[in-house]
């Protein structure tokens, strides 16, 4: 991939509970780490992913990605996250209202909008994913 031209890898950890699927977890992240120094973009599709910020950390993540809908104290997790050294992102599925992320927009580095429900390739993207990304750009301009 360094030879392609990437900077950034993004890497969906997924655990069965939050997403239907499960892909693989720190170990693997650790693995591809001692290859590369690409940025580890590492999206934590996951239940309590409060639970794991130090093992992906410790594995070489650069950013950790949590869902808003998979952690009942999201700005204490993306506090956490910096207070590790790691850039902090929130990401949102298709169905959440975007207020969610209104009051969390200082804690934040990335947004990530999902454009399909979380857990499976292949899915139809949502049209109307456009105009949640010019409704968050206009929320984030304001915050």
């Amino acid at each position: 991939m360094e030879d392609a031209g990437a900077n950034y890898l993004h890497l969906d950890i997924m655990d069965g509970h939050f997403v239907p699927n499960i892909s693989f977890g720190a170990g693997l992240v650790r693995s591809i780490r001692r290859h590369t120094r690409l940025f580890f973009d590492v999206h934590l599709m996951v239940e309590e992913p409060a639970r794991y910020l130090r093992d992906f950390k410790e594995a070489g993540a650069d950013l950790l990605v949590i869902h808003a809908e998979a952690d009942r104290h999201a700005q204490r997790t993306l506090t956490e996250i910096r207070k590790l050294g790691l850039k902090a992102g929130l990401a949102l599925n298709p169905g959440t209202d975007l207020s969610v992320a209104r009051w969390l927009a200082p804690d934040l580095d990335l947004l990530l909008l999902m454009s399909v429900n979380p857990g499976f390739s292949g899915q139809a993207f949502i049209p109307q994913t456009y105009e949640k990304i010019r409704a968050a750009r206009a929320l984030l301009a304001e915050a």
